[in-house]
């Protein structure tokens, strides 16, 4: 305890003090003269003052101590309850858990302790097309003419929901669908929840975008041009129903990919079914992605094409996909083959992957800086025939004749740059691209895109206007996506769309 101090006591040991030499001093002389009692009352004044002094340090100590030991039991008291806090059955039990709601890219609706969250996002593109290709084609009748198409489309029109459920840790996606290639029905695109046991290891299970191509891997909202180039149209693996395995590694400089699925480009129907209905085989589907942040980290995630946010560091990434499937009669992919039959030999003929192993490997190549952005990428698939010299044939070995190992490749390279035009710097992009394939099996055909646009973002990626035109030799396949509309198509497409997005 600090001293404490009686002002009381204090005056009477003063009062003592006078008295003595007053009273040694009439027992001397018998009385005080006037100048010795002026003497006695300064000495006096002196003392008290002096006294009074020690009297307002004394309580200055007090007060100085009292405040330091209520700072202590503050403290105290304070980690008394954070420790109570910690205790997650405590603070559940003490205060029940608040639902809150708002805007944050996306509406969302959440619970206060974070163990629950849904968030609603969709998207609108809206695209007008002029379709302009020749009047024969070689796998039409001889003499049979066809014209032009333009019009409108509500090419995609998508609600996803995401979120997590009990923990941060578990998260989940929903993708549903209504668009022009599928007569505007509605579907599930993707469904799958994921685990995140830590930034380095992490598993999927569902319906997803398989590890394959890096144009695939792109949020549809961030496409450069109004859609995929005409490349992944042939190359893309498409979704699967399975696990994936994936993760960030050496400081988050490594990203990483690895999915087993029922089959490539799926999905294609459950595994239970009567026999006359079974669209599945026994053999999984195997594909892997990685991603080299080589230099800087895009700070997009990778999902968008152009240099929207005009970085100030360059950034490159450097990606390698690999993928395998032995098709015993899922007719998982569209393959394109040299034609040597028909009315009009020449151009690809169109066959189902059944009866073939493949084997594709591909690399790619990001780079973005200040505006400006540049891709490329290549793929190579083998075709190894199965099914060759015994019935059921692969539909392949069928329309060729050729049973040994087939190779197709193809790749191409994109551009983007933000027009530097005083107040507009991030509204005005050019684009250009320029990609062939070549199908090599029985022979040698091969096909050219050229293309080029302008991109007007009027709200980031949620509003933007784009028009493209695109010049496509011979296509390789039939796909609403990309705009063709037949095998052999030599067309000019243009097209002008616009997408909301929230």
């Amino acid at each position: 305890m600090s001293p404490s101090v009686c002002t009381g006591c204090a005056f009477c040991a003063l009062a003592l003090l006078s008295n003595i030499p007053a009273a040694r001093s009439q027992e001397s002389s018998g009385s005080a003269s006037p100048a010795s009692e002026g003497e006695q009352v300064v000495r006096l004044e002196g003392l008290l003052a002096a006294q009074e002094q020690r009297l307002a340090s004394l309580q200055e100590q007090v007060a100085a101590a009292t405040q330091d030991m209520d700072q202590a039991r503050i403290e105290v008291l304070r980690q008394q309850i954070r420790e109570v806090l910690s205790d997650e059955e405590f603070r559940e039990g003490l205060t029940a858990s608040m639902l809150q709601a708002g805007y944050d890219d996306g509406f969302f609706i959440r619970s206060s302790d974070d163990k629950f969250r849904i968030t609603l996002n969709g998207f609108m593109q809206f695209r007008w097309t002029y379709y302009a290709t020749r009047a024969t084609n070689r796998d039409t009748l001889p003499g049979q003419r066809r014209s032009d198409r333009a019009g409108f489309d509500l090419q995609r029109l998508r609600l996803i929901f995401s979120g997590n459920a009990y923990s941060p840790d578990l998260t989940y996606y929903l993708h549903l669908y209504s668009d022009a290639s599928n007569s505007y029905d509605t579907g599930l695109l993707w469904g799958y929840v994921n685990y995140r046991f830590s930034d380095e290891f992490q598993v999927m299970a569902g319906l997803m975008p398989l590890p394959s191509t890096r144009a695939y891997f792109l949020d549809e909202r961030g496409y450069q041009f109004v859609d995929l180039p005409m490349v992944d149209t042939v190359f893309g693996l498409g979704d699967g129903v399975g696990v994936t395995l994936c993760g960030q590694l050496f400081s988050q400089r490594l990203d990483y990919y690895f999915a087993v699925s029922n089959e490539i480009n799926g999905p294609a129907g459950p595994v239970i079914t009567p026999d006359e209905e079974r669209v599945l085989d026994n053999n999984p589907a195997i594909t892997f992605r990685t991603v080299w942040h080589a230099v800087g980290k895009d700070s997009t995630g990778g999902l968008y094409e152009g240099d929207l946010e005009h970085l100030a560091e360059p950034v490159l990434d450097l990606g390698f996909h690999y993928g395998f499937e032995e098709d015993d009669g899922e007719d998982a992919l569209d393959i394109p083959y040299p034609r040597r039959d028909g009315f009009l030999p020449g151009g690809f003929g169109n066959v189902s992957s059944s009866g073939l192993q493949i084997h594709q490997f591909g690399v790619d190549a990001h780079f973005k800086w200040r505006g400006l952005s540049l891709t490329g990428a290549y793929a190579l698939r083998l075709l190894d025939v199965t099914w060759g010299e015994h019935e059921p044939f692969a539909p392949l070995y069928a329309a060729t004749g050729d049973g040994s190992t087939n190779a197709q490749h193809g790749g191409y390279v994109q551009a983007g740059y933000f027009l530097p035009i005083p107040g507009w710097e991030k509204r005005l992009e050019v684009v250009a691209r320029v990609g062939g394939i070549s199908a090599l099996s029985g022979g040698q055909e091969g096909t050219w895109e050229c293309a080029g646009g302008l991109n007007y973002y009027i709200r980031d990626h949620n509003v933007k206007l784009q028009m493209d035109a695109t010049k496509v030799s011979e296509a390789p396949v039939a796909d609403s996506y990309t705009t063709l509309a037949n095998v052999n198509d030599d067309a000019l497409v243009f097209r002008v769309q616009l997408q909301v997005a929230f």
